[in-house]
């Protein structure tokens, strides 16, 4: 289940060295949404200073959301930690060619299904029926309703996977003890 957590109408795109209520108001959702994909992430001081510390935070969520790592709170990042994995696209296997940001979602889970055994092709942004039978392997797996589609439960799945938890944790915070 993904919890919806309450922010603002207005979500300004934020980025290192901003500063103000708006950085404020994103660190202390930032900071909710980590939690409550029970990682073990750093929180944020809420201090209304976009640092680095604030930017490897958000580049960390972007990474666990499946959304391009750029450190900027952006539109999808805001949706993301508002909405979680509520915000992001349905993806069907096969279906049509995915277009837009949903391309590289679609090379990324490959490589964590990939990582995790269940997807034996070409990591390559193509949604086929090498890509089919490893969701619905996937969903199987993991009890989830097993049709190809990768939708909210799909999604909250992925994103807290061990190992997909741990590759942006290396990634964004360092490996190790």
């Amino acid at each position: 289940m993904t919890t919806t957590i309450e922010c603002p109408l207005f979500r300004p795109t934020l980025r290192i060295g901003d500063r103000g209520q708006d950085v404020k108001e994103m660190q202390k959702r930032l900071n909710q949404r980590l939690a409550s994909i029970y990682t073990y992430s750093q929180s944020v001081e809420v201090d209304g200073i976009f640092g680095q510390k604030t930017e490897v935070a958000v580049k960390y969520l972007q990474c666990l959301g499946f959304l391009k790592v750029t450190g900027i709170t952006d539109g999808a990042t805001w949706n993301f930690i508002c909405d979680g994995a509520k915000s992001l696209p349905v993806l069907a296997f096969p279906g049509l060619p995915a277009s837009g940001d949903a391309i590289a979602q679609v090379k990324l889970v490959q490589k964590v299904l990939y990582d995790c055994g269940f997807y034996q092709g070409v990591i390559n942004q193509i949604d086929g029926k090498e890509m089919a039978k490893a969701v619905i392997a996937f969903q199987k797996h993991h009890r989830l309703t097993a049709d190809g589609v990768i939708g909210v439960n799909t999604w909250n799945t992925l994103i807290k996977l061990d190992s997909h938890v741990d590759g942006c944790q290396c990634n964004y915070y360092g490996c190790g003890c």
